[in-house]
């Protein structure tokens, strides 16, 4: 009789290795309906997936199941099964060698880096209570000595049960055994629950909640350790097989912000049989959690879980669950789900689907206006100094006059002028001037949603790699220590993870932009044999074309707005003579990387890609009655003019009926309609550009395919070319297997994109150029 056994093998389990079954998971189950097994403290079957094995054969699968639903089973056998459980000892004698092997190799691993860092760096375990981080800490206390470490558990506030007790059983052993050995707890200054009243219910394209309760206590705590060592090393229990992203990990390197930090990765390629094998072998703790089917720890609520983890959380946390499933009540109320719908919104994770502020109910709300060097800020009921903030800035002076503050901030090498009225009130309304640098006045725009939003998080005190900054209980920024190095702007869209989180151009963040230059084309669109004529001609095109004397201003602005001609010294730009030469070959790419630029340059294009959305069909009067509405400050013709110029453009390129970017219907010669279909044939490298472009744009380096995708997001490849989404992950997967231009996550509910920080949008172009 074959026996109920895994062995250890070199190839190990491919992509799928088993997990040991417990009782309680076929309780939760209804196995016991169908099976005769014991209520045994060792597993009784193995599971990969959803497939439970006995002896090396399937004899049951489960499939469905949600937060208030048990999943399915289908059994494979027609006569009831007599399960015996699992003989722990024969099956560790039999992958005891395996086993060796795996141990010694990771200690001599840790070993080496302890050699390596011991003189002047403190050492520390990041401990989860979950089996990976039990792994970690069983084999770097035999290794480490007790006083060059510290133990940090996170605890996000939403770990289960099973968990806390796991840690305060294995705290009360180690220390037992390790006096000398210390604990920490990394833990947020704000619940999960005080934080979703601020920043809404987590969701997949607003997931703010790993950053605020994980990752920003756990900097936090390092930084403090930082104080009294050069440098910190993190063991942590990280492994490959748990995703694409972590696949591409290295086994030790430093942390990307802070090179203080160093993370080191024992089992980095130890799969999930190997390391409960170990868990036995060692006779370690296990969270109980795992008895009942979880495979992994972690939050009770996460926009990730699959409905597997649901349905199982949901049975051991039920009366934990309710509060936060009350959250999701309230935000299902709010957008008009009826009652009898309630259950199934929350059982099909459609609350994993917010995108923005509608549904929230904000105290703190903003309407931003903006004209060419000017921003203004209208906030009600801000949560933060301005004063404060813009210490990030720069220097700053000024007075104040019957509540009324004025004055000037030194940033980067220009100076602003400012104005806050009503400082002391729930309404103030703040004005900034003499913006001559877009980049200035983005950073503006971020200060102005920390002064919003901001609840001392403690996110940007983490960010910070200068100690400058305070974000928890209060805002202090020490403008001494402070290098202006604006990693606090940076790191979240809109410089704020509760700001990014509850924008939406209905809801949240009401914002209304106001630009200069909107009539700057008379009617004249780039056409494509004027385009021909500039890049045949150079350098020479400005005073030897043919273009008629109003023609020559409103092309100029245009090749200025696409990049090709700088604006002071009205020659060539680098990126002008690289396309030179792809437009020789590619014209279609050439036009496409120019239409790209434009979204960041031209107003009406801006605006046409922003507020149309596509597969819209309309026709320039209801686009010039759209724009007025939105520029109510302009004259009917003043507004009539750069949409006419754009719909020209389209009739006259390759961006109306070949690249799909507005398509004209004439009658005669009159246009009857523009349908805006989108691009469906495009070089993967303008792909590339695209987001290196908008990276340049936002100071952005990691995005989210998801969030390209939403309505608000401003640039990226669906927003200026109106790429599909299988299309666009088609050609990620090129970028990074073929190309190496970037790295992504495309599996299960992974779809994180992250470029390189050694690339520019002009070294896509170049390498592109280079391969014609």
């Amino acid at each position: 009789m074959s026996e109920n056994f895994v062995i250890l093998t070199e190839s190990h389990f491919g992509v799928s290795p088993p997990r040991p079954v417990f009782f309680e998971e076929l309780d939760l189950l209804g196995f016991d309906e169908w099976m005769d097994y014991p209520k045994s403290e060792e597993p009784l079957l193995w599971a990969i997936g959803r497939n439970y094995y006995y002896k090396g054969e399937v004899i049951a699968k489960t499939k469905g199941g949600n937060f208030f639903e048990k999943p399915k089973i289908e059994f494979l056998n027609d006569q009831k099964i007599e399960i015996e459980p699992i003989n722990i000892k024969k099956l560790v004698k039999k992958n005891k060698d395996k086993l060796f092997v795996l141990e010694n190799e990771a200690m001599d691993f840790i070993q080496g880096v302890y050699n390596i860092y011991k003189n002047d760096s403190i050492f520390t375990v990041s401990y989860s209570g979950g089996k990976d981080s039990q792994v970690i800490l069983d084999l770097v206390t035999r290794v480490i000595p007790p006083d060059d470490l510290i133990v940090i558990f996170s605890d996000t506030t939403l770990e289960n049960s099973f968990t806390y007790e796991n840690v305060q059983r294995t705290k009360e052993e180690y220390l037992n055994k390790y006096p000398k050995l210390k604990f920490k707890t990394a833990k947020p200054p704000k619940s999960a629950s005080e934080l979703i009243k601020y920043a809404g219910l987590p969701s997949r394209f607003k997931r703010w909640c790993t950053d605020a309760l994980k990752t920003a206590p756990f900097k936090n705590l390092l930084k403090k350790i930082l104080k009294d060592y050069s440098e910190v090393i993190v063991f942590e229990g990280v492994r490959s097989e748990e995703s694409s992203k972590r696949s591409t990990y290295s086994r030790i390197e430093g942390e990307v912000k802070h090179s203080a930090i160093i993370n080191a990765r024992p089992i980095l390629d130890w799969n999930i049989t190997e390391v409960y094998l170990y868990l036995f072998y060692r006779g370690l703790n296990l969270n109980q959690a795992y008895r009942w089917g979880l495979s992994r720890v972690g939050c009770i609520l996460c926009p990730y879980s699959s409905v597997w983890t649901e349905f199982i959380n949901y049975n051991l946390e039920k009366e934990s669950l309710e509060h936060y499933i009350s959250f999701i009540k309230n935000y299902a109320n709010i957008r008009g789900v009826p009652e009898k719908n309630v259950k199934k919104f929350i059982a099909n994770g459609e609350w994993k689907k917010r995108a923005g502020g509608l549904g929230l109910d904000l105290e703190s709300n903003i309407i931003i206006s903006e004209d060419s060097d000017k921003i203004k800020g209208t906030i009600n009921n801000p949560r933060q100094s301005f004063l404060e903030w813009c210490k990030v800035l720069g220097d700053r002076n000024y007075r104040e006059n019957k509540g009324e503050l004025s004055g000037e901030i030194r940033i980067d090498d220009s100076k602003v002028d400012f104005k806050i009225k009503n400082s002391n009130s729930e309404k103030q309304i703040i004005e900034v001037w003499n913006i001559e640098n877009p980049t200035v006045k983005s950073k503006i725009r971020k200060i102005l949603y920390k002064t919003t939003f901001c609840v001392n998080c403690g996110l940007c005190q983490a960010e910070c790699p200068n100690f400058a900054l305070e974000t928890v209980d209060k805002l202090n920024v020490n403008s001494n220590f402070c290098k202006k190095c604006h990693k606090c702007l940076y790191f979240s869209k809109n410089g704020c993870i509760i700001a990014a989180s509850v924008y939406n151009s209905v809801g949240g963040i009401k914002m209304k932009k106001r630009t200069g230059g909107i009539d700057k084309y008379s009617t004249f669109g780039l056409r494509q044999e004027w385009l021909n004529d500039f890049f045949v001609l150079g350098d020479e095109w400005l005073s030897n074309n043919t273009l008629g004397p109003k023609q020559v201003p409103a092309v100029l602005r245009w090749l200025i707005d696409a990049e090709l001609i700088d604006e002071k010294k009205k020659v060539s730009t680098d990126l002008g003579n690289y396309l030179r030469e792809i437009y020789k070959k590619d014209k279609s790419s050439a036009w496409l990387i120019i239409w790209n630029n434009m979204y960041y340059n031209s107003m009406v294009v801006n605006w046409y890609l922003n507020k149309i959305p596509w597969g819209k069909i309309t026709n320039k009067n209801e686009l010039k009655e759209k724009m007025g509405l939105d520029y109510p400050e302009y004259s009917k013709g003043t507004i009539g003019n750069p949409i006419d110029a754009m719909v020209n453009m389209f009739d006259n390129s390759p961006l109306g009926d070949k690249l799909g970017i507005g398509v004209i219907e004439k009658k005669g010669r009159t246009v009857k309609s523009i349908h805006k279909v989108g691009v469906s044939d495009i070089n993967s490298y303008v792909v590339a550009y695209s987001l290196y472009k908008l990276a340049e744009n936002s100071s952005r380096r990691n995005f989210t395919v998801s969030e390209l995708f939403e309505n608000d997001f401003e640039g990226g490849p669906y927003k200026i070319f109106g790429l599909s989404k299988n299309n666009f992950e088609r050609i990620l997967r090129g970028l990074q297997e073929g190309q190496r231009i970037l790295s992504v996550d495309l599996v299960a509910d992974l779809d994180n994109i992250r470029l390189r920080e050694d690339l520019t949008s002009l070294d896509i172009i170049k390498t592109y150029c280079e391969g014609l």
